[in-house]
């Protein structure tokens, strides 16, 4: 005795026991063929990253005349502020502190970096300032002595003969700031010593 099968005759070759076409499971994401990923779809950012890779950072090359030039303006504003605090009898640190914060901060601006070369024009600058800063103290000084408004003989070339005089013929006018000088020095080196080390140690590498 044979076993018959009760399949339909119309049964087809990809086609189940009641006729159906059989057909493959549907296919989504990326597999699909034909699919169109919307871009809110995580697999599209994916897609988007592999073909487009990120373009690689551009490194400006430093510009050390251009930040030196932009540092310059440090000089004249802590001449200033020693002016004032000269003005008063006092001798502080924050002048030469104020002076290198800013020519770092200026030559930075212009030079688009900073590296070892540019630290050491940064400490020029400011031993320029800290130089200027008691040259003018001492302007101020024989200007006060000659007019008790110094601010009116800034175009005037009185005190700076007045000083080259002393500086020639008395003794004790040289004796008597040699002290002052080397204070100023002091408290020059004490305010941009920690600031210039730290940018040292900053571009050690570099």
């Amino acid at each position: 005795m044979t076993e018959s099968t009760n399949l339909p005759e119309n049964t087809q070759p990809g086609s189940n026991e009641y006729g159906a076409t059989q057909r493959p499971a549907p296919g989504y994401g990326m597999d699909a063929p034909g699919a169109q990923i919307p871009s809110w779809h995580p697999e599209a950012n994916q897609a988007q990253a592999t073909a487009w890779p990120p373009a690689p950072s551009i490194r400006t090359a430093e510009n050390v005349g251009r930040g030196a030039l932009f540092a310059l303006p440090a000089i004249p504003i802590g001449v200033v502020l020693w002016l004032v605090i000269w003005n008063f009898g006092w001798m502080s640190s924050l002048v030469t502190f104020a002076a290198a914060a800013m020519a770092a901060r200026f030559y930075v601006m212009g030079a688009g970096g900073l590296s070892r070369k540019g630290v050491w024009v940064i400490a020029g600058i400011t031993a320029a300032t800290a130089i200027l800063s008691f040259v003018a103290g001492v302007w101020l000084d024989a200007a006060k002595y000659i007019n008790s408004q110094p601010l009116s003989l800034i175009t005037s070339s009185e005190p700076w003969d007045l000083m080259n005089y002393n500086l020639a013929n008395n003794p004790n006018f040289v004796k008597g700031y040699m002290g002052d000088f080397f204070m100023a020095l002091l408290f020059g080196a004490l305010g941009c010593f920690f600031t210039l080390r730290r940018m040292f140690a900053a571009t050690r590498n570099g």
